[in-house]
């Protein structure tokens, strides 16, 4: 049974990523979603010291202790970590889902509103707390209102340092770009990634790049079928 890390993103926890183990692992896989450090139980006093280099470190670690390459595949922030872990780590297969990129995060227009506010505590590397109006605007806004609704209080906090090694682009790859196989899936809604910002990434990668009509959310509960369904056509065309 190949194993099969995932990577949740940025206020997310493993729980995010529920529907998509449960669809791999009835495809034969062993899923593996560590909660990234201060995540899940909402730690502060772990958010207000953790950088993306402990991060990666914990996944690190949790790659060592798989017993395999894994196929990788990250979400958000955690597709970057994707990256970054990929770079450095023997990984079989890489599946970057509305990924940031490990360069400069430029903010879409629609979005300053929303992520002004945040600056001050983004700088000082402080925890952040969005609303819930931000998440449902830039994060939810395409699916079901019941959905987003549901999804609202299983969001956290985030590390300030963090997020801001990520949007300045000071995540870089710590050695060269994965050259294994690849994808990468975007949604053309998305308020966060950048439609131009996805294909920049695939082209990084010389990655399958497949394009949804949907928002940043691509791991929703609504979406599996879709867009997990679909890595799991890929996987099994690439590896066999």
């Amino acid at each position: 049974m190949p194993a099969a890390l995932f990577i949740h993103g940025a206020f997310s926890n493993p729980a995010h990523v529920a529907n998509w183990q449960e669809r791999f692992t009835a495809a034969g896989y062993r899923c593996h979603a560590p909660a990234l450090p201060g995540h899940g139980t909402g730690d502060q006093s772990v958010l207000a010291a953790a950088t993306l280099s402990d991060y990666l470190a914990a996944l690190r670690k949790a790659v060592d202790g798989l017993g395999e390459p894994p196929i990788v595949i990250g979400h958000s922030m955690g597709g970057l970590l994707a990256q970054q872990l990929a770079a450095s780590a023997p990984c079989r297969a890489l599946v970057l889902v509305a990924s940031a990129p490990p360069w400069m995060l430029t903010a879409q227009l629609r979005a300053l509103p929303h992520l002004l506010p945040m600056m001050p505590a983004i700088l000082a590397g402080r925890p952040l707390n969005p609303p819930p109006e931000t998440l449902r605007q830039l994060v939810l806004h395409d699916l079901p209102t019941a959905e987003q609704t549901r999804l609202l209080p299983t969001f956290g906090a985030e590390s300030g340092r963090a997020y801001r090694a990520m949007i300045l682009g000071l995540a870089r790859l710590p050695g060269r770009p994965f050259d294994g196989p690849t994808l990468c899936l975007s949604g053309n809604q998305d308020r966060i990634i950048s439609r131009g910002m996805s294909a920049a990434i695939a082209r990084r990668h010389r990655a399958e790049h497949v394009a949804f009509d949907r928002g940043h959310w691509l791991i929703a509960p609504s979406a599996a079928d879709e867009v997990a369904g679909r890595t799991l056509q890929w996987l099994e065309k690439v590896l066999g």
